[in-house]
């Protein structure tokens, strides 16, 4: 079980911290801080393998250990990605020549959202 949990916790900590690198790479390339956005294809490719992973092994663990408890709110990370989400729509609605939403974002956004979706779904099955 130590084992698991530490390997749950390993995936967790590398998906978060390339969240991070993720999104602040996003809104620096948004705000046109830093030009970032040949960078971005490849950070979001790590991001999202990252997550992945850890969400399948969290869903095997879910469904192979009895006594598993989801302590990772899935649901913080929806209205993050949510929130930036909406401040760069609004923004690119508001000053289309200034602010520009680079594809990979939404591509990001979306595919954050399925995998929430499945693990929501696998969550519901199991129990």
């Amino acid at each position: 079980m130590k084992d698991k949990k530490t390997e749950l916790f390993f995936w967790k900590t590398l998906t978060n911290f390339w969240g991070v690198i993720t999104a602040i790479f996003f809104f620096l390339t948004f705000f046109k801080t830093i030009d970032l956005a040949h960078s971005i294809k490849t950070l979001t490719i790590i991001y999202l393998s990252t997550l992945s992973i850890f969400t399948g092994i969290k869903e095997v663990n879910r469904w192979t250990t009895k006594k598993f408890i989801s302590k990772y709110n899935g649901e913080i990370f929806i209205f993050i990605w949510t929130i930036i989400m909406i401040i760069f729509v609004s923004l690119n609605a508001y000053n289309p020549d200034r602010y520009s939403i680079v594809k990979e974002f939404t591509t990001t956004y979306i595919a954050i959202l399925g995998i929430f979706a499945v693990s929501r779904g696998s969550k519901k099955l199991k129990k």
